[in-house]
């Protein structure tokens, strides 16, 4: 019960500290006598150490500029590797507590953010700018992107055969939509094709849901170009400081090969790098850069193989939703999103035994 409440807090952090970030230390305090690790859980989070000891030359460059926001900074990253190496030791019973919750916190903040973006009185708080939904979180790309796991974990009940699930299905998919996020887009386009080739012919139906997808849009825009979604699909007027700032960002990486500081992008960049590779290069190097995609690619693969070869339909959602990250990362700066390391730590849990009536 208490990890299903975790799991609904996870959609709160429009707020530092997130209630999220502190109840999580209270359990882990609470149940920390039955965290266990296996061996290959250990090996994992040795990565993260080699992650993190690869900050220290970066942060001895960052005390001359501004050591105080570069080490608090990887004091973050510090304690979202822990928060992954915690869930990994989680009892097996507690995961799908935790997931419910996650299920129900993600589709009350997509009803909320869908509420308010067709303008609801009282819901005014609820948007990003007066147009995107964001519900409780602080960014609409954050917002779009936290629904879709509970997406694929609502799509995974209904091949369960459980019906109802459309409803939070449909629901989760136009929370996504209404965040105007075109990263959330992508991440949900490249999740959808990844869970396709996991069952190619029981999922057929989800490339030509795509393609209709695809129509109806055209036919949106063709017929009212001047709505949200229209809009936000071309190159937006700031794109271009996106890109010219990733360049800058990559000349300074050449420059100083340790990297010029954790968190410090924003301050030695005229702005901020919206690519969670080029940010780990410029700010902690090509070492730090290694890590983090051996961490992440890694993830996927173990994802992958516990999905294909346990038929564990838990870890079928968790490689759709890394894998959409992965390709979101190119557009945003997602290291410090919550629910990545969440997910990080679930693909390494203890292993779930495939859900009832497993679509094998």
């Amino acid at each position: 019960m208490w990890f299903f409440i975790l799991g609904i807090l996870a959609c709160f952090v429009r707020w530092e500290p997130a209630p999220y970030d502190l109840i999580f230390f209270i359990f882990a305090t609470i149940y920390a006598r039955n965290l266990t690790w296996r061996p290959y859980q250990l090996g994992f989070a040795v990565l993260f150490g080699l992650l993190l000891l690869a900050h220290v030359p970066a942060l001895g460059v960052a005390l001359q500029v501004a050591p105080e926001r570069a080490f608090f900074y990887a004091f973050v990253t510090l304690y979202l590797a822990l928060s992954s190496v915690l869930v990994m030791a989680l009892p097996g019973q507690a995961i799908p507590y935790l997931l419910s919750g996650y299920e129900v916190g993600a589709v009350l903040s997509a009803l909320l953010g869908i509420l308010a973006f067709f303008k609801m009185p009282g819901l005014e708080g609820l948007l990003w700018g007066g147009s995107r939904a964001v519900a409780f979180f602080k960014d609409p790309n954050v917002f779009g992107a936290f629904l879709i796991p509970a997406l694929f974990l609502a799509l995974a009940r209904l091949e369960q055969g459980r019906k109802f699930w459309i409803l939070p299905t449909l629901i989760l998919f136009l929370g996504v939509l209404v965040s105007l996020s075109r990263g959330a887009w992508a991440n949900l386009v490249v999740a959808l094709l990844g869970w396709w080739l996991l069952r190619p012919k029981k999922r057929i139906w989800l490339p030509l849901t795509l393609l209709l997808l695809v129509g109806s849009v055209g036919l949106s825009v063709a017929a009212m170009p001047d709505n949200p979604i229209a809009q936000r699909l071309g190159l937006m007027p700031y794109d271009k400081d996106r890109f010219s700032t990733q360049v800058e960002a990559l000349s300074l990486a050449l420059a100083m090969l340790l990297g010029y500081g954790p968190g410090l992008s924003e301050v030695r960049l005229s702005y901020a790098t919206h690519n969670t590779y080029v940010r780990f290069l410029a700010e902690v190097g090509s070492i730090g850069l290694f890590f983090w995609l051996l961490i992440l690619g890694a993830s996927l693969i173990w994802a992958l193989y516990k999905s294909l070869k346990q038929q564990s339909l838990w870890h079928e959602v968790y490689f759709v939703a890394l894998l959409g990250i992965a390709v979101e990362s190119l557009v945003i700066d997602t290291l410090h999103w919550r629910h990545l390391w969440l997910l990080l730590g679930l693909v390494w849990a203890r292993h779930a035994p495939p859900l009832p009536h497993h679509p094998r």
